[in-house]
Order: C-alpha cells, then structure tokens, then sequence
C-alpha cells in the first residue's frame, strides 16, 4: 500500500489523503489553516521528540519560512514517501531530523 504510493504517488488512495489532512489538522492548532513551528513542535513533542529536534525539523521542512499551508503540507507528504533524498524538506514532517 505504502510501496505502490512512493512508486506512483499521483495514484493516491482516498484514505491516504484523508491520513494526510488528519494529520495537518492535527498540527494547525490555531485551525488558521497554516502549521507554525511551536503547533509543529507541540505536536510531536508531544510523541516523544525532543522540541529542540522539531523546531529544526519545522525549519528544514518549510525551507525557513514561518508557516506551511496544507497545499505545501501535501507536496511535503507526497515527498516523504516518495524522495530517495534523505534531505528532501519532505522527510522532516514528522519532526525528526535523522532516522
């Protein structure tokens, strides 16, 4: 399921997208419709990862700027389970910034 989304992911399955705009909502604290980095690091802060390693997640993810709205959020999520490039911004949207 996952395998065939970073193969293809124009070929998004409806529950992926709907896991995708939980997890935005999640996120977008404020329900502002943007994710700033302290609702970022509240979140996942809140799974057990270090506030210090979210913040820098949230900074490396937005390419610096101070809010990410969920059409980027969902570009960021396509890349996370498709790019081979480990820094790829993608691949910090769940707040770490080393697997």
């Amino acid at each position: 399921m996952w395998d065939a989304y970073a193969k293809n992911p124009n070929a998004v399955l409806d529950w992926q997208v709907r896991y995708m705009n939980f997890m935005f909502d999640l996120e977008d604290a404020s329900n502002d419709g943007t994710i700033d980095s302290e609702e970022f690091s509240t979140v996942y802060s809140s799974y057990g990862v270090d506030k210090n390693e979210c913040l820098e997640a949230f900074k490396k993810m937005s390419k610096g700027a101070t809010e990410v709205n969920r059409d980027q959020f969902a570009v960021l999520w396509r890349e996370y389970f498709s790019s081979d490039d480990s820094s790829a911004p993608g691949n910090f949207i769940f707040g770490k910034t080393a697997f």
